[in-house]
């Protein structure tokens, strides 16, 4: 697949472009962990960002027809109109800072870690040392760690907002959808 950030195209495979993603990391303290991939690498991230981001319900409407043929629908979901997200309205010139931000970020999660969101191939797992269950008499508590999948979405919700809930904050209200749970601990009487 051929890279394209050509806003509302049909030929699209990126959200964003390079030097919008460059632009993002730029003053980060992960900028040189950005910095150090080569163009060719930082193109197929961002499109694998964009191909998991696509997977996520936004809010407004996809804007049409696409910038490139009257005759056919953009490719991907943004840009899209019709919604104020933190009185910023979304319209089809633009693609909001959030989800900029939300695609050069996931991009360099995807870089380091490329099968993070491919069904069937696991994930190395860190240590989380937390109390899984505990039960006492009547009452049992079950405590996950702040970065289980538990804390911010659902489990029903797509799988890049299971490996990567912080994206439900940086996405904030352009998200279109409850992914949410609530509270960190379950108490079950049993």
């Amino acid at each position: 697949m051929t890279f394209n950030a050509t806003l509302g195209s049909t030929l699209a495979t990126s959200y964003i472009t390079v030097d919008t993603a460059d632009a993002v990391w730029s003053n980060t303290l992960n900028n040189a962990a950005w910095a150090a991939l080569t163009e060719t690498e930082k193109q197929q991230s961002l499109m694998a960002a964009t191909t998991a981001l696509e997977a996520l319900l936004f809010t407004g409407v996809r804007c049409a027809p696409s910038t490139d043929d009257a005759s056919k629908p953009q490719r991907l979901q943004w840009p899209r109109s019709g919604f104020i997200c933190k009185g910023v309205a979304a319209t089809c010139s633009m693609i909001p800072r959030q989800v900029e931000q939300a695609t050069a970020f996931l991009a360099l999660n995807l870089f380091n870690d490329p099968n993070a969101i491919i069904p069937g191939v696991p994930t190395p797992t860190p240590q989380r040392g937390a109390v899984k269950m505990q039960k006492l008499g009547e009452l049992q508590q079950e405590f996950f760690a702040p970065s289980d999948v538990g804390t911010k979405i659902g489990v029903s919700a797509p799988i890049v907002l299971q490996k990567f809930p912080w994206l439900v904050d940086v996405l904030a209200c352009w998200l279109d959808g409850n992914y949410g749970q609530s509270g960190i601990i379950n108490r079950v009487r049993s």
